[in-house]
């Protein structure tokens, strides 16, 4: 990207952030939510600017089968059992990795548990369907019994505006909804095919490419938001 505004960004919050690991959860009950696709999207976004570990916890393996036909370095992707996260947390840090990102499995399993637990905050990717939005309860269920905070956002959303402000009204009762919508394009596929992402693959300009720096920068903004509000508290 041109100017890279991500990394500009991203370089002037660091000095307010405390030292460590973040761990970012991106959880769904429903299939077919796009969660594997947003995670490396945002996993390639963000090691512009950080060093970032992408887990595959997902046994369809979407997110291993794009690193072995990726070229380059970053993100370093890792294949894991859910009930070893922990240990592979705990490994990232000691490796002074600053964001691990883990695409977690459709399904409520073994091990679930515990990967929601590591996490400082969960992603739930919806999109705005009447199906998907009342599947969200499950997966709200689950965050909240791991006591941990968790956003939503839009995603593979149509063209059309009403069902997108349809499903924001209805999730913003159980939690943030972000104020970008990411929108079902082409773009974001085509990408992963090639063993990119899209703003690797597109033009600074293509709106998959604005919509998905628009929301990691939201993402950033609100994830440090309440790192500030936690170490207030204390």
């Amino acid at each position: 990207m041109g100017n890279d505004p991500m990394s500009v960004s991203m370089s002037s919050r660091h000095h307010d952030r405390a030292p460590g690991t973040c761990t970012l959860a991106v959880f769904s009950q429903k299939g077919g939510s796009g969660k594997s696709t947003l995670a490396i999207h945002l996993s390639v976004l963000a090691a512009r600017g950080r060093k970032v570990l992408l887990v595959d916890a997902d046994p369809q393996g979407t997110v291993s089968a794009w690193a072995e036909t990726r070229q380059r370095p970053d993100p370093l992707v890792v294949r894991a059992d859910p009930s070893s996260i922990t240990e592979i947390v705990s490994h990232a840090t000691t490796e002074r990795f600053e964001l691990v990102i883990v695409d977690c499995p459709p399904h409520a399993a073994a091990g679930t548990t515990a990967l929601l637990r590591v996490a400082d905050h969960i992603v739930i990717p919806v999109q705005p369907s009447m199906p998907d939005i009342a599947a969200t309860r499950r997966t709200v269920a689950l965050t909240t019994a791991a006591g941990k905070p968790h956003s939503f956002v839009i995603n593979r959303a149509p063209a059309r505006a009403l069902e997108v402000q349809q499903a924001i009204d209805a999730l913003t009762p159980a939690g943030p909804v972000a104020p970008v919508t990411i929108g079902d394009r082409r773009a974001f596929s085509r990408a992963l095919t090639d063993g990119l992402a899209v703003s690797e693959r597109a033009k600074d300009e293509d709106k998959a490419v604005l919509e998905i720096l628009r929301y990691y920068l939201w993402l950033d903004s609100h994830l440090l938001e309440i790192e500030r509000c936690n170490r207030a508290a204390a």
